[in-house]
């Protein structure tokens, strides 16, 4: 009896401690956090906008900033919508799109846009690919490889001068020594294929212009101060041919090339020489002004300005001609004390100087001056005709003609 007790609390016993087990395994179970249950590992597929060679190390999916798929359909979709001409479409959404995507499939979308202008243009297209390029620009104004194929589309173009001008806007924002160096043989290159140009076409108005803008972009490159004294001497204005060689002193490196322009100076000022004319000035400070005859029929007082590559005269005095004040194809920057202005060119019939006349001589038109003493400018296209000198103690303006 006593050995049937013994076993039945044995069996008792097993009984509650198995049952015991069995709930404390099930609360475990239903306790247990969701991430300790076995998951598929994540993707490792590498976003196709990423290219092999790029030096980049490629992320898994799941440490991208944007799912891969997305991106590649935005891409594709830029590009279909570019090949369709939707060029505005395109770029009214691209603040949305460049602030979604990864930095690099964002510059990847930015190089479609690129690209695509330059397809464009190597087909053929310059006038396509200058349009896309200006959309893009107003978004991303300091993107240099946009900057240099949009210089590249002006010189192709033949506007070489704006090409200058976007090459130095590109090289101000170049920011790697690589880029500074590419920046900067791109300036000095469109400068002197430009210069070739025009002293081919022996054009030195447009040379004087040249100059005169590359010294103001880039004051600190005295060659540019060598060619703007080689065409003020070319024009035959020895006297600024020496004030922008004056410039040159501090630099030894173009003391041969100054010293030549100077010997040739000091042969065209020689104190023997025959004057056409002698014609009187009357100063105004340390400027001259000097009576002139319009068309024949109208007399007006011009200032003597030699910096000025254009004669200039206001609309007043255009009026006074009986010239209408309309709109021209021909147009031409004008610096003025407001800033850069864009003015039209007329053609007179006559500008005479004391019986010294110049024939067909084109003007700029830009208002009225705030000098009431003179209606305008005499610049280098009057006196490019002729040798001449400014003697500033006699106040006369000695002409001699060319040749």
């Amino acid at each position: 009896m006593r050995l049937l007790v013994l076993l039945s609390c044995a069996f008792l016993l097993g009984w509650v401690l198995s049952w015991m087990y069995y709930v404390t395994a099930t609360e475990v179970a239903d306790s247990a956090p969701t991430d300790s249950i076995a998951q598929p590992y994540p993707s490792t597929t590498v976003s196709p906008s990423i290219s092999a060679d790029s030096g980049e190390t490629p992320l898994p999916e799941s440490a991208a900033a944007k799912p891969t798929a997305n991106s590649v359909s935005i891409l594709n979709i830029t590009l279909e919508r570019l090949r369709k001409g939707e060029f505005e479409a395109v770029m009214a959404e691209y603040p949305d799109i460049q602030s979604e995507l990864s930095e690099s499939d964002a510059m990847a979308h930015r190089k479609i846009i690129i690209d695509h202008a330059r397809a464009l243009l190597e087909s053929g297209q310059p006038v396509i690919a200058r349009a896309l390029l200006t959309l893009y620009l107003r978004q991303e104004y300091r993107d240099v490889s946009a900057l240099l194929l949009m210089a590249r589309i002006h010189r192709d173009t033949g506007n070489d001068m704006e090409a200058i001008e976007v090459l130095f806007q590109a090289r101000s924002y170049a920011y790697t020594p690589g880029l500074i160096e590419q920046t900067d043989r791109a300036v000095r290159s469109a400068a002197r294929r430009f210069n070739a140009q025009l002293s081919a076409r022996k054009d030195y108005i447009a040379q004087l212009n040249l100059y005169q803008r590359l010294t103001e972009l880039e004051p600190e490159y005295t060659l540019h101060y060598i060619g703007l004294a080689e065409t003020y001497l070319a024009l035959g204005n020895a006297v600024d041919a020496r004030k922008a060689l004056a410039l040159t002193r501090h630099d030894a490196s173009v003391s041969d090339k100054a010293n030549d322009i100077v010997r040739r100076i000091e042969a065209q000022m020689e104190p023997d020489r025959y004057y056409a004319a002698d014609i009187s000035l009357q100063a105004l400070g340390n400027q001259f002004l000097v009576d002139a005859r319009l068309n024949n029929t109208r007399d007006a007082v011009l200032l003597l300005d030699t910096g000025a590559s254009l004669s200039i005269i206001s609309t007043e005095l255009l009026a006074a001609l009986g010239i209408p004040n309309r709109p021209t194809d021909r147009m031409a920057w004008f610096s003025t004390a407001g800033g850069r202005i864009k003015a039209p060119i007329i053609q007179l019939d006559s500008l005479v100087l004391d019986g010294v006349a110049v024939e067909n001589i084109e003007v700029g038109v830009i208002g009225e001056f705030d000098n009431n003493r003179f209606d305008g400018l005499l610049g280098m296209n009057f006196l490019r005709h002729f040798e001449f000198f400014i003697d500033q103690n006699a106040n006369t303006l000695q002409l001699n003609p060319r040749g």
